[in-house]
């Protein structure tokens, strides 16, 4: 994956007039793989479930949703000015699960996107089960595979083995890696063990092994996880590095440190960190990466990526592809407010100024969902159903919201509610609505018929 996103983002890096020299644009690229989160920073929130968090998002209610469905990223060049560079566009099927990831590319600023590569994704029991990667050839258009994951589940639905293997663009898939992980009894993930597979024509064998476990602090969120090389031939683990995370009082993620063991002097290191701001509603609206800056030799935070957020749409009102592209960014509570865009900047010593490199805009769709598998509002029942001019609620649960919508998403009904009620619905035209009736944070959604 890292792989194909970097040499993307070094073939828009050549569309930017007068770039300094080469090695600016692998920096560049490298600096909005980061900015992103492609690179691997496990993440802190419960077990690790393989990018695919959406599909298990207990959190999840249904009524009217924002989909994310494009992600549009403008390049910037030395003008000041900006022009467009690629699409990030996601497909879903009819149980919104995202079943595509298209990875598209500007032609020269052009404004007309050809696709680079893409993964797709197969479900079983709304549960993804494989993810395969294809590249687009260039000249022709046609897809050629690239890669494959396979996602195996234990008894009670998590992620214990993950195979990957490589296309061998002749006829047949070959092992790359094999993942396979181990949790505790609060379904948090505590060790996985990764082996990595050399192949030939004739077989494929074990070429490492690396181990990596993880510890929680008192509210069940990651503390520290630690990768190690493990020699087969002393049972011995080489420690490689650890990363750890600090959280604030709200629990959400505000430090992740990458520290790289010293085996000479026997203690760890800072390499990295990103370091998250967050608004009063709980939105992100900085995230600072820091590192040596490799010229100068000084270490601070050179790259920050700022957001704009409504503020107003919670992440349960969210309809994300948490796959393996945003499970990083999840971890820093992005997504706890809706995205509408962010600036990409990095800053330059030598001329003391941030100069911004990229920005994004985040391109949503409202979808109508209907009653989900979580926590459901019992105790409420809305008759009659098709409705003349009066919608009857029979509400032994308490004070709530009763919301309306059309069709189109829109809300056209906004009411508390207090205990049986009655719902005007005499100035609105026939047809099919939504509903959703919020107490306590359990919701009941439905069909409504206007005759």
């Amino acid at each position: 994956m890292i792989k194909h996103l970097l040499t993307a983002f070094l073939i828009f890096g050549f569309f930017i007039a007068n770039a300094q020299d080469h090695q600016e644009h692998i920096s560049r690229a490298e600096a909005r793989l980061k900015s992103l989160n492609l690179v691997d920073f496990p993440s802190p929130y419960g077990h690790m479930d393989m990018g695919i968090n959406n599909q298990t998002n207990l959190t999840f209610r249904g009524g009217v949703k924002h989909r994310l469905d494009r992600i549009e990223i403008e390049c910037g060049v030395n003008t000041g000015s900006f022009m467009p560079c690629t699409h990030l566009d996601f497909v879903y099927n009819a149980d919104q699960l995202c079943t595509d990831f298209i990875y598209s590319l500007s032609e020269s600023g052009s404004g007309v996107y050809i696709p680079y590569f893409a993964k797709h994704y197969y479900y079983e029991n709304k549960r993804v089960i494989r993810i395969e990667t294809e590249n687009f050839l260039r000249d022709s258009g046609q897809t050629l595979k690239e890669s494959r994951t396979s996602f195996h589940y234990n008894s009670k639905g998590l992620v214990d083995l993950v195979e990957n293997d490589d296309y061998d663009h002749i006829s047949q898939y070959v092992p790359r890696t094999k993942e396979i992980l181990i949790y505790d009894n609060d379904d948090r993930l505590i060790l996985d063990t990764l082996n990595i597979y050399i192949s030939d024509s004739a077989s494929s064998r074990i070429f490492s092994t690396y181990i990596h476990d993880y510890v929680y602090n008192e509210h069940g969120l990651l503390k520290e996880s630690r990768s190690y090389l493990f020699d087969e031939s002393k049972s011995i683990r080489h420690t490689r590095y650890r990363h750890g995370y600090t959280y604030d009082s709200n629990n959400f993620l505000i430090l992740a440190s990458l520290e790289l063991w010293d085996s000479v002097n026997a203690k760890f290191f800072i390499d990295e960190q990103y370091r998250a701001t967050y608004n009063s509603f709980g939105g992100m609206n900085l995230l600072e990466h820091g590192f040596d800056d490799g010229a100068s030799g000084t270490w601070g935070f050179y790259e920050k990526q700022e957001f704009i957020n409504d503020n107003n749409v919670g992440q349960e009102d969210l309809l994300i592809p948490l796959n393996e592209i945003f499970t990083q960014g999840n971890d820093f509570n992005r997504f706890s407010r809706k995205i509408l865009s962010d600036t990409y900047s990095r800053y330059i010593p030598l001329d003391n100024i941030w100069k911004t490199y990229s920005k994004s805009i985040y391109i949503y769709s409202q979808q109508i969902v209907i009653n989900t598998e979580d926590a459901k509002l019992e105790g409420v029942s809305f008759y009659p159903n098709p409705v003349e001019s009066s919608l009857s609620i029979r509400n032994q649960k308490g004070a709530g919201i009763f919301e309306l919508f059309n069709v189109q998403g829109q809300k056209i009904v906004h009411q508390e509610v207090v205990g049986d009620a009655q719902v005007d619905l005499s100035q609105q035209m026939s047809g099919f609505y939504f509903y959703k009736m919020t107490i306590g944070g359990k919701s009941a959604t439905g069909k409504l018929v206007k005759n």
